[in-house]
């Protein structure tokens, strides 16, 4: 008797060996099954897609050891349509070469500039990717990220707008550079928004929330002060005069001597004054706050546009692409008027910038005033 129920106890022990063990073996082949299937979504109406796959793999194997999960494969995805985007920028660089009129040299100049912002904002969608993977969890993330990829995609719109009056014919060596880092982004953003159902929105109740209050989360207590406090009370730390009254007669030669990729906010005070000049501020250029002595009374001026062969990208008489740019009590125009075309007066490509008590005049919008409210680019 004591041998049968032994016998029985065995039986019954390994019966539950081998349904755990088919449990295991087949939740194993549900993840195989479940990663095959998203990077199949990624390199979907990729041009080349078994190379594509073989990136993303690769990137995937360098996270780490499988099991894989979402997060992880969408990781190795960013990584993977970051070199692709710096492999379109070494070959869009060969094309200057192949340029006949000075747009077609402008157009190729922008869109190796625009990819470099795709590359930047996809290293950002990294980071927020590990923020998120970390625990860290912010409710900000998830729209951050999302932002990011969208103005990625965006990017390269702009590029080749950019051949507009042109023949076309290096455009179209230009968009076949661009066609697998285009699809590439989107399939993320599409991957993205499906697997991620994120409450952008904070929830109710929440007064320190950027839907109720009066500056945006990423904005110190410091920048805050600045942006309301009255500008002869501030601490600056450079003067713009054209009069000569100041440490710089332009304001150009204020943000080059500016520190670059600065940590703290530098604030540049620009006198009473019409400025014409266009300024162009590069991505070294962080964290620049400009303070004028009010909106009529600070001026910025230019007369850039589409039909003396400039690019519309380039017909701005401010462009901002450094992280963390300020701006309160100025007028930013342009005075090429409408028969001129595109005119821009203020173009950003900037992540967490800010704007209050500003104006920006220009052909593409006559009249465009910021009063009493912060306006930010996240």
């Amino acid at each position: 008797m004591a041998l049968l129920k032994f016998l029985v106890a065995l039986l019954v022990f390994s019966s539950l060996q081998v349904s755990s063990l088919s449990q295991t073996t087949t939740s194993s082949a549900d993840r195989r099954l479940d990663v095959q299937a998203l990077l199949s979504q990624i390199c979907t109406d990729v041009e080349n897609q078994n190379l594509c796959l073989s990136n993303v793999q690769d990137e995937l194997n360098r996270v780490g050891r499988p099991p894989h999960d979402q997060n992880s494969v969408l990781r190795a995805a960013i990584k993977a349509t970051m070199d692709e985007a710096k492999q379109a920028i070494e070959m869009i660089s060969k094309f200057t070469v192949l340029s006949v009129t000075y747009r077609e040299q402008v157009a190729i100049e922008d869109c190796k500039e625009l990819l470099d912002f795709s590359v930047t904002e996809l290293a950002w969608s990294l980071g927020e990717m590990e923020r998120i993977r970390s625990g860290s969890w912010n409710i900000h993330y998830g729209g951050n990220l999302k932002a990011w990829l969208s103005a990625a995609l965006s990017n390269q719109d702009t590029c080749l707008e950019g051949f507009e009056g042109t023949d076309g014919h290096l455009q179209s060596f230009v968009r076949g550079s661009l066609k697998q880092v285009t699809q590439l982004i989107g399939n993320v953003l599409t991957l993205y928004s499906r697997l991620h159902s994120l409450p952008f929105r904070p929830p109710r109740g929440n007064a320190t929330s950027d839907a109720v209050s009066r500056f945006p989360s990423w904005m110190n207590e410091g920048d805050q002060q600045l942006l309301t406090s009255n500008p002869l009370d501030m601490h600056v730390d450079a003067i713009v005069a054209s009069d000569g009254r100041g440490h710089y007669q332009t304001i150009t030669d204020a943000i080059n001597e500016a520190p670059a990729y600065s940590g703290r906010r530098y604030v540049i005070h620009i006198k009473k004054g019409v400025y014409s000049e266009n300024i162009d501020m590069k991505k070294k250029k962080t964290n620049i706050m400009l303070v004028g002595d009010g909106i009529g009374a600070t001026i910025v001026t230019g007369n850039r546009n589409f039909m003396q062969g400039m690019t519309t990208f380039r017909t701005a008489t401010v462009a901002v692409s450094g992280r963390g740019f300020i701006a309160r009590d100025m007028t930013f125009r342009n005075t090429a008027g409408p028969e001129n075309h595109q005119a821009v007066a203020l173009r950003v490509d900037s992540d967490q910038s800010a704007f209050y008590h500003l104006r920006h005049l220009h052909s593409l919008c006559p009249r465009r005033q910021i009063h009493g409210k912060v306006h930010w680019v996240r």
